[in-house]
């Protein structure tokens, strides 16, 4: 005589199958977020090596100075 396979009740099983799924989706997303995180942290690095590259052919042109970002004014710096 075959034994008869316990089940949960379809309810259950779709509310566990929900709960699973939305961890996968979740978790799926997180990933998707490190990776765009890096992206742009790679994109930042970057843009830092250009605004230190700009910076040092500024110095080499007009020296040790303070230029405003809003106008282009230079300000020559005073060493202590």
């Amino acid at each position: 005589m075959a034994t008869k396979v316990k089940k949960v009740t379809k309810a259950e099983l779709e509310k566990i199958q929900q709960a699973v799924g939305a961890v996968n989706r979740l978790t799926n997303q997180l990933g998707q977020m490190e990776i765009a995180k890096a992206a742009t942290m790679g994109q930042v690095q970057e843009a830092q090596e250009v605004v230190q590259a700009e910076q040092k052919a500024l110095e080499e042109k007009y020296g040790s100075v303070t230029i405003s970002l809003e106008t282009g004014e230079i300000t020559e710096t005073t060493e202590e």
